[in-house]
């Protein structure tokens, strides 16, 4: 999504800020900047797909995009598809930016606080972290739509990186109390979904989706002996597991031209790099830290790759939507237990799950994802698309 220069509004009234729209969002995210992780594509998907004339706008960051003329305070427009969005960014931080002493839902709502006139009306306001969702449904008296895309534990578990890892009995309570009184509730994992439900009706599962018009799929990619892994290099990826995971891979068929693309940023990082040049030499070498990739770079990377490759800790994922997108690429996928949370995976058809976390037992799956048809893989998805998932979100959470 790129800001547009036209001095007229989305109606063509000439207006240089929203009056009124049907949806206000509030999220840490960035529409010239695409910020790594499942809710900001969640976002644009929304943005991209909604049916006409449902009208938008965001209240967000300014992640750093370096975009012409822009303030924070100040609105701009942006293209989302065939739709157009209003954009007033209240912060400036970089939400994929794990190293920070002040959580990034406070100096969100901060910054939502000081510039409230410039908020238009709207039919509601819609949010997708229980932090940022309490502050809105406090400070606005309109109706909330929440989205929900963890499990129920998801960011106080263990592995979780969240503020909220130490604070697991009153983000239940927050949550339950939003769920409880939100107009509409829309979970992205089908476990959670049902706990929700008990606590009220209205609440809904609904899966996530992958865009046909960025992912690609290759019957013949160029590098069919590349795993490729996507995420963020955070606990809860396990992304050294992915490391080892390589090694044992190479260490069982050394004349196979098997590489890793590890695809993405984080505070683990540096841990990572040692793990990378600790390997045995003839193995480090076919490492690649890629850091953080456009979508289209990593839609392209994946449509190019051989095999997709997910070590997340169970009890964080919600419904994870690069698995989908790595399968809607044909990528056979080689999961830990836990990760495929909506259960796409299918031992022996589009991918293996691993029980046990070991490196070596990926391994082995991984060579044997190279039989799979990727045809296969790919149909095994087919119905998640976004224009149809879309739709039904936004029919259902109205």
């Amino acid at each position: 999504m790129t800001p547009t220069t036209r001095t007229a509004g989305p109606d063509g009234s000439g207006e240089r800020r929203p009056r009124r729209v049907d949806r206000l969002i509030v999220h840490q995210t960035d529409l010239a900047r695409p910020v790594p992780g499942g809710i900001d594509t969640c976002i644009r998907g929304l943005l991209r797909y909604a049916p006409r004339p449902t009208t938008f706008a965001v209240v967000g960051v300014d992640a750093g995009g370096q975009v012409p003329g822009r303030r924070l305070g100040r609105w701009e427009r942006h293209r989302a598809g065939d739709n157009t969005v209003w954009f007033l960014p209240v912060a400036r931080f970089d939400p994929a930016d794990q190293v920070r002493r002040v959580p990034h839902a406070l100096r969100l709502v901060a910054g939502l606080v000081r510039h409230l006139p410039a908020l238009p009306a709207s039919g509601l306001v819609q949010a997708h972290r229980v932090d940022v969702a309490a502050a809105v449904h406090l400070l606005f008296r309109r109706p909330l739509a929440y989205f929900v895309h963890t499990q129920e534990h998801g960011l106080t578990g263990s592995t979780s990186d969240s503020f909220w890892r130490g604070a697991a009995g009153l983000h239940a309570r927050i949550e339950h109390w939003l769920i409880r009184t939100a107009a509409s509730t829309t979970v992205f994992n089908p476990d959670f979904a049902a706990t929700a439900a008990r606590i009220n009706p209205a609440a809904r599962f609904s899966p996530t989706w992958y865009d046909p018009q960025v992912v690609r799929f290759e019957p013949a990619p160029e590098h069919p002996y590349r795993v490729v892994w996507v995420g963020r290099v955070e606990e809860p990826k396990d992304p050294l597991l992915a490391v080892s995971a390589l090694a044992e891979l190479v260490a069982a068929e050394p004349t196979a031209p098997w590489t890793l693309d590890l695809v993405g940023s984080g505070s683990l990082l540096p841990q990572v790099e040692a793990a990378v040049a600790a390997l045995p030499v003839g193995t480090r070498e076919r490492v690649r830290l890629r850091g953080r990739l456009t979508p289209q770079e990593v839609a392209d990377t994946m449509a190019g790759s051989g095999v997709f490759l997910m070590t997340s800790h169970p009890g964080y994922e919600g419904f994870p939507r690069v698995l989908l997108e790595a399968m809607a690429s044909g990528l056979p996928a080689v999961v830990t237990l836990g990760a495929d949370t909506g259960q796409l995976v299918v031992d022996g058809r589009n991918g293996f799950t691993i029980t046990d976390r070991s490196a070596s037992g990926l391994a082995v799956a991984l060579a044997k994802s190279r039989g799979l048809e990727r045809a296969d893989v790919r149909a095994s998805v087919d119905h998640y698309g976004a224009p149809a998932v879309v739709s039904a979100v936004l029919g259902g959470a109205a």
